[in-house]
């Protein structure tokens, strides 16, 4: 169903909740291995980092990325507004014997100033609030960066989302089957889901808002954030941006001003 929806209560505060219970046991699921070798391959290709770097993972969940590039020899700094995020990560990084800096708090109130050879923001994390947090975001990823480090953001836009809109799914996660309803609010350009999520019998219902953007309107954030030379990718292999792609990433480069 594509249609303008009215309920402002989703987009309040819905992440508060969302990554616990059966819910972050599908998301632990989602990823295989193999996809997070690839992404990491695909976020150092990305930042280019010399040796030893140090990059910035915002959000990063139970820190999968962070450690993977940890253990390449980049000094990785995550952070998670989740606490039982941030206690899965160091938890992880303990096991693997790794190094990594694990810091619980807001993605919008970063207050490193100039401190990062790259920053990532990988798997749909963006667009969680209206348009000035969200802006706020960029901003403080972009003070946090050195000049002429780079920034890669993973995220749907509309273009990639439009053209194959279903208004439900269902999968198969592991063990996790997931139902998905989605609505998207044409006025406030949001996507609204629904999710069922459903394990040994056991049922738990989540919402989730997103705000969703065009190519164009990312572009000119991106630049009024600080950030320059703007490129949409639509695949791990750098293929330019093209409608028809089911992924969005954009690559950006803090200015020197």
């Amino acid at each position: 169903m594509v249609a303008a929806d009215n309920h402002a209560d989703r987009q309040a505060d819905w992440w508060q909740t969302f990554y616990s219970g059966l819910a972050w046991e599908m998301l632990r699921q989602v990823k295989s291995e193999d996809e997070t070798q690839s992404e990491a391959n695909f976020i150092v290709r990305s930042l280019r980092p010399s040796p030893q770097a140090r990059l910035l993972d915002v959000p990063c969940g139970n820190g999968r990325l962070t450690i993977e590039l940890a253990l390449r020899g980049y000094k990785l700094t995550g952070i998670d507004l989740m606490p039982g995020l941030i206690e899965t990560a160091r938890a992880m990084a303990t096991e693997r014997q790794v190094d990594v800096s694990l810091l619980c708090g807001d993605m919008r109130d970063l207050t490193w100033q100039a401190e990062f050879d790259g920053a990532f923001c990988l798997w749909g994390s963006f667009g969680y609030f209206d348009d000035a947090e969200n802006l706020r975001f960029l901003k403080a990823v972009a003070h946090s960066l050195k000049p002429g480090a780079r920034f890669l953001l993973d995220t749907p836009i509309l273009e990639m989302l439009l053209p194959s809109f279903e208004a439900s799914t269902q999968k198969q996660v592991g063990d996790v089957l997931v139902l998905e309803e989605r609505i998207f609010d044409h006025i406030n350009s949001r996507i609204n889901r629904g999710w069922t999520v459903v394990r040994n019998g056991n049922t738990e219902k989540r919402e989730s808002s997103m705000r969703i953007y065009t190519y164009r309107e990312l572009a000119l954030m991106m630049k009024e954030a600080g950030f320059e030379h703007c490129q949409g990718y639509g695949s791990l292999n750098h293929e330019p941006f093209r409608v028809g792609h089911k992924r969005f990433y954009m690559v950006g480069t803090r200015s020197d001003t």
